[in-house]
């Protein structure tokens, strides 16, 4: 059971968490002022795009890949740019560190405002504040949706977590795992709480797409994936660079004493202990354990991208508080448990910067990088050739419509690609340019290069590349080439 040696007075408790809190929230949004990141060149991107034109193209608040949720919230923050985006991710953050020290504390762990130092310790979870990305907003109303069961408002938990599909779709397996709880806890009449997300959509997508089906009926994501597939273990040995080594120890602690405690009477008899296991412990293995079958057996379009993990770090943090209670426990007296505690804590601030591999790297994870530059070299060229004649312009890489400042969402401006049955461009007009890229434009929109360079109605005018690694630039380039339809 977690009995903490000594359990601070409620004010103090907060007073300290609130400082913690204000300091890294604002390291964040200095940072937030100073890097060029946006964390990922592709969907980070994308997402603001649809956010920061929604007013424009209100269709978009109902886009099921760019989630309706997300784009509602986050919609108003882009109006001032991608720093309006990493902004509104820094307070998100923020939050979702705060709903961990309430759900620490809600559980009696001892020093209940570390869970606020182990969230912003997490480097993956750090550095996604600077990103278009719905993996914060997704951890937010999860661990809030915690924190609301736990002080004891199991319905607002419920009608919370109904929202979350509409932030990613992994929010339909998540509100399972809360359908359990309350069946568990015999809340027969909050169930149907579990449904407002998808009524209240629904009835809007009924009025506005006259289709209430739309939800299911819109889904983006191929049963198939065009990604293949990869090994089962492929997220569980990305742990310790998630969360840092010293902070995955502690988890893994956490979680045998919450599989020991499982078969412990007394324990399961307390007051809180279904909600922990099932919704802070529940909700990790499920997560995870949903994406390591998509990504093994190739579903839903699963790509085995590691940063889908960052949504349980909050979670995490409270998991590794438990862990952190275990090994102190250890001190014989409350001095002793403390200077455990305190380096501890300092180990797992420092130990992301200073491991080799997986340290913050400035040049790496704070600068814009090199497949970005590229696009703003291609960007200047245009400018240069073309001054501010508007063609029409064809491209799969997002990046390309912020740095030449193309309407993403407009035909005209942005057309389709579109290849004939010998994997030929047929949708640009004469004097349209078409942008190539190394990466998104052969995966995303099968356009090979080799096909481009052979058809003759396609002229080359420009190319660039630079090392896709700056440290090591032998490995491999990001390269971007712009062709103008002839004839």
């Amino acid at each position: 059971m977690n009995t903490p040696d000594v359990i601070p007075k409620s004010f103090a408790s907060v007073r300290i968490a609130q400082v913690f809190l204000a300091g890294f929230l604002t390291v964040s949004v200095v940072l937030a002022f100073i890097t060029e990141s946006t964390f990922d060149s592709g969907d980070s991107i994308k997402h603001f795009l649809f956010a920061r034109d929604a007013f424009q193209y209100p269709m978009n608040y109902l886009d099921s890949w760019a989630k309706p949720l997300f784009t509602l919230l986050a919609s108003g923050p882009a109006q001032a740019g991608f720093i309006g985006m990493k902004l509104f991710q820094c307070g998100v953050v923020a939050l979702s560190a705060w709903c961990a020290f309430v759900v620490a504390r809600a559980l009696g762990l001892p020093a209940p405002y570390l869970a606020i130092v182990f969230a912003y310790a997490a480097p993956d979870y750090f550095l996604i504040q600077y990103s278009g990305l719905t993996e914060p907003l997704f951890g937010l109303v999860l661990v809030g949706a915690v924190a609301l069961a736990v002080t004891h408002r199991p319905g607002w938990s419920a009608a919370l977590i109904s929202w979350l599909p509409f932030v990613r779709s992994e929010g339909f397996i998540i509100i399972g795992v809360w359908a359990v709880y309350l069946m568990v806890q015999r809340q027969w009449k909050l169930l149907p709480l579990l449904l407002l997300g998808y009524a209240v959509f629904s009835a809007v997508g009924a009025v506005v797409l006259g289709d209430a089906s739309w939800v299911f009926g819109h889904n983006p994501y191929a049963t198939v994936s065009v990604y293949g597939h990869g090994v089962w273990d492929h997220f569980l040995d990305y742990m310790p660079n998630l969360l840092g080594r010293v902070l995955w120890g502690l988890a893994l602690i956490g979680a045998a004493r919450m599989v020991y405690d499982s078969f412990q009477r007394e324990r399961r008899q307390t007051p809180l202990f279904s909600a922990e296991l099932l919704l802070v412990y529940g909700s990790i293995t499920v997560f995870v354990v949903a994406h390591s079958i998509f990504w093994a057996y190739g579903l839903f379009n699963s790509f085995g991208l590691t940063r889908v993990l960052t949504v349980t770090v909050p979670l995490f943090a409270i998991v590794a508080l438990n862990g952190l209670a275990g090994v102190t426990s250890v001190g014989q007296t409350r001095t002793a448990r403390w200077g455990i505690r305190t380096v501890l804590a300092i180990a797992i601030l420092l130990f992301p910067a200073l491991e080799r591999g997986h340290d913050f790297a400035w040049q790496r994870d704070l600068t814009r990088p090199p497949d970005q530059q590229v696009v703003e070299n291609a960007a200047a060229w245009l400018r240069q050739t073309y001054g501010q004649e508007a063609r029409p312009l064809a491209y799969e890489f997002p990046y390309v419509a912020v740095a030449t400042n193309n309407n993403f969402f407009d035909p005209k401006t942005h057309p389709a690609i579109v290849l004939n049955e010998a994997g030929q461009v047929v949708s640009l007009p004469v004097g349209g340019l078409l942008v190539w890229d190394d990466w998104y434009a052969p995966v995303e929109g099968h356009v090979q290069l080799n096909k481009m360079l052979s058809d003759a109605r396609f002229r080359q005018l420009w190319q660039d590349s630079l090392p896709r690694h700056p440290e090591r630039p032998e490995r491999d380039t990001t390269r971007i080439i712009i062709f103008e339809r002839v004839r």
